[in-house]
C-alpha cells in the first residue's frame, strides 16, 4: 500500500528552492499541499512520466492536511468510497496529479529565471486562493490553507 506521495522529477527544482533558497515554506509538504489545492481550484491535474526527489512520507501530514484531501477527493470523484483504504493508492495518485498541476502554475507565476524575485509577489499569488480573507498579509502558510478549506468547504 502506497505510504507516501511523489513530486514531479520535472519540477523537483522547484520545491528544493522554495525550502532552502528563498525560505518561505517551513517543509515539502507545505508546498505539495499549497500545489494540490491550486491544481485541484484550477480543476487541472497533471499525471507525471518521473518522480523526483524524495517521496513526502503520509505521516508528515496532519489531520487538517488529510481532511483537505479527502475533500478534494471526494469533490473529484463524487463517491465517498474514494476514501476507502482499498482506494488509497488513486487518491495519493489523485493528490500528486492535482500538485503537478499546482506546482506548474506556481512556476509559471511566479518564478523569473528559475528564481522568485520578490516575496510578496509569492504571497499575494498565494493570498488570491483565500479571497474571503481579511487577515492581513503573513507568511504563514497553515492559515492560509485553512482559509482555502473554509472557501471549499461552502
Amino acid at each position: 500500500m502506497k505510504n507516501s506521495f511523489n513530486k514531479p522529477e520535472a519540477y523537483e527544482k522547484y520545491y528544493q528552492y522554495l525550502i532552502r533558497d528563498f525560505k518561505f515554506f517551513e517543509t515539502m509538504k507545505d508546498i505539495f499541499m499549497l500545489s494540490a489545492v491550486i491544481g485541484f481550484k484550477n480543476n487541472t491535474s497533471l499525471p507525471f512520466p518521473k518522480s523526483g526527489g524524495e517521496p513526502i512520507k503520509d505521516h508528515i501530514f496532519s489531520e487538517e492536511d488529510k481532511n483537505i484531501m479527502d475533500i478534494i477527493a471526494i469533490e473529484t470523484r463524487k463517491d465517498l468510497k474514494i476514501l476507502l483504504k482499498e482506494n488509497q493508492e488513486e487518491k495519493y495518485k489523485m493528490m500528486e496529479e492535482y500538485a503537478h498541476a499546482g506546482i506548474q502554475y506556481i512556476v509559471k507565476n511566479i518564478f523569473i529565471a528559475e528564481e522568485v524575485t520578490d516575496a510578496d509577489k509569492l504571497l499575494d499569488f498565494v493570498c488570491k486562493y483565500a479571497p474571503n480573507s481579511e487577515i492581513p498579509k503573513q507568511p504563514d502558510i497553515s492559515t492560509m490553507m485553512s482559509n482555502i478549506v473554509e472557501e471549499l468547504e461552502l
